[in-house]
Order: C-alpha cells, then structure tokens, then sequence
C-alpha cells in the first residue's frame, strides 16, 4: 500500500492506492500530475522514517509520497 500525503492550507489530506489495483494507481497519479502542475514537489519517504528523496514522477511502489506546496517568498 502506498500513501500520498498533501500538506496544504487545509491540513493533512491522504490518498492511499495498493500498487496491484489500478484504479487506485490510476486515481493517486492524477492527484499526484495536478500537484505538480500547481508547483508542489514531491518527495518519496519510508514509512518508518528517515531519509526521503526528492521525485519528479509518480511511484507506484512508493510507500510514502509527501506533497509540500510551493514557498512563496516575499
């Protein structure tokens, strides 16, 4: 199972897929390509913990994927 966390205004917003369910897969990734297109980056994360990495498309087999919106400066 993999998580899609969304850090916005709003709260915390999850969106869980099993890797072998595409509708899942498929529903995650649009939520995924809309974040990206709004400025978010992605980082792929342990559910444990530790060290993430930076991502630049959507991983079906990833555990834990955090959105953080765009920081604007001023």
């Amino acid at each position: 199972m993999g998580m899609l966390n969304l850090m916005d205004e709003s709260g915390d917003t999850k969106v869980i897929w099993d890797a072998t369910n595409e509708d899942e897969v498929d529903a995650a990734k649009k939520q995924y390509d809309h974040l990206i297109e709004k400025g978010f980056a992605a980082y792929s994360v342990k559910k444990k913990g530790g060290k993430g990495k930076k991502i630049s498309k959507f991983d079906r087999t990833a555990e834990r994927i955090i959105m953080v919106p765009p920081i604007v400066g001023g």
